[in-house]
């Protein structure tokens, strides 16, 4: 049990807290935002002005090395903390959304002399509809440049040897049922991040099953998921997360949800989203219940006492669905 990757800023007192309390500590897994980075190092423009094509970026021919040299500095704290699982490289890569292709978006940016730009013309060959397929292959090619480089960079980092898991991107949204782009994360990254959210359940039959088969040599985490309930006093309009009427529900939310990915032979642990809720005196609307604690740090006790039943039989029941 540990911290996720939402943890910017804290990740030394984290440590700290583990110097002084070795025998409670706490896992952490930094998350870093390499593409963003990338692109103010070199003052580099979006091919089309916008972020949705930043992952174009890898196309970069200073990609490679920027990622031994990016890596070499900012892991330099965690590679040889035993508390440290992993690291993420970015979170929420816009491979595509439910609504626009990323092929579709480069193409019409009309950058001809753009090395994104000529690879798109050479995916579509001689067709003039950008098909879901021809999509899939061409966001599929851009992540392999992306995971490969980081994987390769983390390896000659650490002389080959595995001293910290490599933990992806966090795919969510289409990117997640995109089978290219989930293949090349089985074969680079060790462990497959997803943010699961807006379910009440999992879905084991197509979309788990999907991962299985996509990357059938990697594992994958949930790395974000939560349930709101409606019966407090924060506006819960924001956030993904599945809303339900009551805490008690919250708790059922969590037991069937974990439950489903317990079921899988693939998923190796999860992620709630997160710690506490939303600031209630934020006067954005922009506040909803997403914590396991409350604003004035109280535990919701339904969703902790569901949460912990399950927990500490995690093992017993994948005993039992095996």
């Amino acid at each position: 049990h540990g911290t996720g990757a939402f943890c910017t800023n804290t990740y030394d007192d984290i440590q700290q807290h583990n110097s002084l309390h070795p025998d409670k500590p706490l896992t952490l897994s930094p998350s870093f935002s390499m593409l963003s980075t990338f692109r103010q190092k070199y003052s580099i423009s979006y091919l089309n002005g916008n972020s949705n094509t930043a992952i174009c970026l890898v196309l970069d021919e200073r990609w490679p090395a920027f990622c031994k040299e990016y890596l070499r500095t900012s892991l330099a704290p965690y590679l040889d903390d035993p508390n440290t699982i992993g690291f993420f490289s970015d979170n929420e890569i816009d491979f595509s959304s439910a609504s626009v292709k990323l092929l579709s978006r480069v193409l019409e940016s009309g950058k001809k002399d753009h090395p994104a730009y000529k690879l798109a013309k050479e995916v579509m060959g001689e067709s003039d509809v950008v098909t879901a397929e021809l999509n899939d292959k061409y966001a599929g090619h851009l992540a392999e440049l992306y995971y490969k480089h980081i994987k390769q960079a983390l390896l000659e980092l650490s002389d080959g040897r595995p001293r910290l898991l490599y933990l992806g991107s966090r795919l969510h949204g289409k990117p997640k049922k995109m089978q290219g782009v989930v293949t090349a994360a089985g074969r680079w990254c060790d462990v497959i991040s997803i943010n699961y959210y807006s379910s009440w359940d999992v879905d084991l039959t197509t979309m788990v099953s999907d991962w299985e088969s996509w990357a059938p040599d990697t594992p994958f985490m949930v790395t974000e998921f939560y349930t709101k309930a409606l019966d407090n006093n924060l506006d819960n309009v924001s956030g993904a997360g599945y809303a339900v009427p009551t805490q008690i529900d919250r708790a059922y939310a969590y037991q069937h949800f974990t439950l489903g990915l317990l079921e899988s032979k693939h998923c190796v642990g999860w992620d709630w989203f997160r710690y506490q809720d939303d600031d209630s005196d934020d006067t954005s609307d922009n506040c909803s219940n997403k914590g396991l604690f409350d604003n004035h740090y109280e535990a919701y006790p339904w969703l902790a006492q569901f949460a912990r039943e399950l927990n500490y039989n995690a093992y017993r029941l994948i005993d039992y669905f095996d």
